[in-house]
């Protein structure tokens, strides 16, 4: 099976309503969405994203820079394109642009030779698991008065999840009251996780950390800037809940540096700063062999095939930005994504919504 032709698509995906948190004010997801065809027609997809359209033009210029070393290649050897791409974007460095566009050709490479196999892309990858626990991430802002924190928190739990994330960054005081608040209401069967988006700095993460401790917090998540290692290591060791991080961070080394200095409890690889499969599962390996859990960032739609491949595999990310992209969501059953079972990534494209999202 030969990679006939490749064929980047670039979007814009409005929000459902603008997204605050303690870095960011999105509107929409500026994204770049790849088909990767063969010549007996098979279609492996993958993406990658930026906040602004002209952050996503610059990723879908490197993704046409890229694709010649897809195209016409064999599409059952997507480790071996991706080493052979990895090379070709040396100088521009592995972090960055050139990274996140890799990302999107590995994805659907590794997509469509799972198809070519006939086999889920997660049986592809040597998993058994055909669910994945999974918590429910697009909501619970941080500009959410209470009222439509427990509003959302309800709509969630009615759609079947059984953990979900807020956010935090407001005064540590209001934090606090936000997570008691919620807590409350929920109970103590359904799992909280809280992320911070390194909003916060070292005292601040510890002060307040300890404030949240009787809340019992599933996590807390990216407490501090990515780059302070250190910081976030003591933070950890001062703190009983988890602390999880990594996501902002690239690349397999860059995950092998939170594991070195013990910067969190879980690692959170993110698929298009990884590069991809490719790297990601590389990844999740190397946190194994540190008996450290790994959680995904987004990209739920591959990112729940490659956590049920990984023996570590902690949760899922449930972040329903892209959903429309595809024919099918996922299915959510008592707060586990059930795994498609088609070959590939399981979850087809939805012609209508490119048109309807074309930047």
């Amino acid at each position: 099976m030969k990679i006939a032709r490749v064929r980047p698509h670039l979007l814009s995906l409005p929000l459902p309503r603008p997204v605050k948190t303690s870095a960011h004010d999105i509107r929409t997801v500026d994204t770049v969405l790849v088909e990767m065809e063969a010549d007996g027609g098979a279609v492996g997809t993958g993406y990658c994203f930026a906040f602004g359209p002209h952050r996503a033009q610059a990723l879908h210029a490197l993704v046409e820079d890229l694709l010649p070393l897809y195209q016409g290649q064999d599409a059952a050897a997507p480790r071996a394109h991706f080493e052979r791409a990895w090379r070709s974007i040396n100088f521009l460095g592995h972090a960055g642009l050139a990274v996140m566009a890799l990302a999107a050709l590995d994805t659907a490479c590794w997509d469509l030779a799972a198809q070519g196999a006939g086999l889920p892309l997660y049986k592809f990858l040597g998993g058994g698991r055909d669910r994945i626990p999974t918590y429910a991430s697009s909501g619970l802002w941080l500009d959410y008065s209470i009222d439509e924190l427990l509003l959302e928190a309800r709509r969630f739990l009615s759609q079947g999840h059984t953990a979900m994330k807020m956010r935090l960054g407001r005064s540590p005081g209001e934090d606090v009251e936000r997570v008691r608040r919620l807590r409350e209401a929920l109970g103590p069967d359904v799992k909280l996780l809280a992320d911070v988006n390194q909003g916060w700095d070292e005292a601040t993460a510890i002060r307040v950390g300890r404030a949240l401790e009787p809340y019992n917090l599933y996590w807390l998540e990216e407490p501090l800037p990515y780059e302070d290692l250190e910081g976030c290591a003591r933070v950890a060791a001062a703190l009983t809940m988890p602390i999880a991080t990594g996501e902002t961070d690239y690349g397999s080394l860059g995950m092998r540096r939170h594991l070195e200095v013990r910067a969190a409890d879980i690692l959170m690889p993110d698929l298009q700063r990884m590069g991809g499969v490719s790297e990601f599962m590389k990844a999740a390996a190397l946190c194994d062999a540190f008996h450290a859990p790994v959680s995904s960032h987004l990209f739920m739609e591959a990112s729940c095939h490659l956590l049920a491949a990984a023996p570590n595999g902690l949760i899922l990310e449930h972040m329903d930005w892209w959903q429309e992209l595809f024919q099918e969501p996922l299915q959510l059953k008592e707060g586990q994504v059930i795994l498609p079972e088609k070959p590939g990534i399981g979850l087809g494209v939805n012609r209508k919504a490119l048109e309807r999202f074309r930047a």
